[in-house]
């Protein structure tokens, strides 16, 4: 292929890979470029000079090795999960019951196996510890008949103490519990995207970052700082094919990658939190198929990373779900 550009002082020098042959060209639309040169230039623009005859092989000995090389690797299978392929292939560990009357916005896994979901709805709205052997409620909380309760997840703060934190819906209010006795330690106040009505809609937690990640029901995933709360950017997400994604619902952070339940869509889409450009994309419609869910806000809706697997449920789902993924490495074990 063409792969190479070089400027010379009254030329462009062009040629490409295992070409026989080097051109020295001008572009006659580009005359502040080319007002020095020493050539006449034809009517077609080109200047070259004459190939190597036909047949002989100019390639420096030790390039055209590195260049075989390189082809060779190219033709290798890789297990990049950079492939623009939307992955419908997935392991059931285990089905487990859950809640029909949860209405779920938040899951996490705390890293001692407890589980936390935050529920929503008006004067509905809950937090919840959940025994990862029993998968029994072990507390519950009402968060207060003024909140639409969102997305919550499990951390560490600066003194290593377990904390939950969890967003509001259209209240522009926070709070941060106890994640052993869920009593709320602090509450606090954020912005999104105004145009959204700065609304709270997903949060996880990177903790190689200090961070959280926020989604507001938009394109956008925002960046918080875990000790202030303030924001320290934002990103669009962008799909496989292209397009900018909004409505990303419930997050989580998995290996290096914010994966998002979408709402009124059972596709997992796992995202670069540098660049917004989604690297994994699964298709979960055969995992609970909708017809059978009872009602079409009963979305799939709660990703949590557990220690050998992940954990997937929805709003008012009377069933949770362990999963592996086959081409994730960190299930490889």
């Amino acid at each position: 292929v063409l792969n190479g550009i070089a400027l010379g002082k009254d030329h462009v020098l062009l040629t490409g890979k295992l070409w026989d042959r080097m051109y020295k060209v001008q572009f006659p639309d580009w005359p502040t470029l080319f007002d020095s040169a020493v050539q006449a230039v034809p009517d077609n623009g080109i200047v070259k000079e004459e190939p190597a005859s036909v047949g002989e092989d100019t390639t420096d000995p030790v390039e055209k090795k590195e260049v075989e090389q390189l082809e060779e690797k190219e033709q290798e299978p890789t297990d990049d999960p950079t492939q623009n392929v939307i992955v419908n292939e997935f392991t059931v560990l285990q089905q487990i019951g859950h809640d029909r009357n949860s209405f779920t916005q938040g899951l996490s896994i705390g890293d001692d196996g407890t589980i936390y979901e935050t529920t929503g709805l008006y004067r509905s709205s809950k937090v919840r510890r959940i025994n990862p052997g029993t998968f029994e409620v072990d507390k519950s909380i009402d968060i207060g008949d003024q909140y639409f309760g969102e997305g919550s997840t499990f951390f560490r703060d600066a003194d290593g103490l377990g904390r939950l934190i969890e967003i509001t819906w259209k209240e522009q209010t926070g709070f941060i519990y106890d994640s052993e006795t869920l009593e709320k330690v602090s509450e606090f106040k954020y912005t999104t995207t105004p145009e959204n009505g700065n609304q709270g809609w997903g949060i996880t937690y990177d903790p190689t970052r200090k961070e959280f990640v926020v989604s507001d029901g938009s394109k956008f995933l925002y960046f918080w700082d875990r000790d202030t709360l303030e924001e320290k950017r934002k990103i669009a997400v962008i799909r496989f094919d292209g397009r900018e994604q909004s409505d990303l619902n419930e997050l989580e952070y998995i290996d290096g990658l914010v994966c998002c339940n979408i709402w009124h869509n059972d596709h997992i889409i796992c995202v670069n939190p540098d660049t917004g450009k989604s690297v994994r994309e699964y298709d979960m419609s055969s995992l609970w198929p909708v017809d059978q869910r009872g009602g079409r806000e009963n979305v799939l809706n709660g990703i949590a990373l557990g220690e050998d697997h992940i954990l997937l449920t929805g709003k008012r789902w009377d069933r949770m779900y362990k999963v592996k993924f086959p081409d994730w490495s960190i299930f490889a074990n």
